[in-house]
Parts: C-alpha cells; structure tokens; sequence
C-alpha cells in the first residue's frame, strides 16, 4: 500500500490527460484514462489507501499470533511490516540493482 500510494499521489493530472490523448500504445492510452479519475480524487485515494493499510497492518499479528507464539507473532509481524510495508516500496528504484 506505501508503494501505491507513493506511485498514485506522485501522477499528474495534466501528464495523464496528455498521455491518454497522444500516446502511440493503445495500452498507455487505456491505462491513462483509467487512472486519471482516481488522480482527481487524492484525498479519496490517499484515505483508502491508509485505511487499507492500517487494516493490514493489525491483522497480520492477530492472524500469526493463531499459529505460533504471540512474541515471535510480533517479532516477525513488526520485521515484515517494516521491511516489506514501509522500507521497500519507499527505495528510489535505481537503488535496487
């Protein structure tokens, strides 16, 4: 979810109506008006998003804490959040490879 929001917050309104109108790829043009009604919206979008995320983050302990001990539940819920929900997805590109 960090990811989608950063990706879906950092568009342009006026880059995607330019790309839907002049692209040379059916797809890109496709993909543009799809996304432009959401980028009309941010503070929608930016709400579900957290929304979405902060439903996800508790679940995962209270899911984990059913199949081994609540403090490996925390450990490995805390780890994963942090790495794989807030760190990774926050990496510029370029410095992954």
């Amino acid at each position: 979810m960090s990811g989608l929001t950063i990706g879906l917050l950092s568009l342009d309104v006026t880059t995607l109506n330019v790309i839907a109108a002049t692209s040379e790829s059916e797809k890109e043009r496709r993909n543009a008006k799809r996304i432009i009604p959401l980028v009309k919206k941010p503070h929608l979008v930016l709400v579900s998003l957290v929304l979405g995320n902060a439903i996800a983050n508790e679940a995962l302990p209270i899911f984990l804490d059913r199949i081994v001990p609540s403090i490996v539940a925390i450990v490995i819920s805390v780890t994963a959040i942090l790495f794989f929900g807030e760190v990774i997805p926050q990496v510029n590109f370029f410095f992954l490879f």
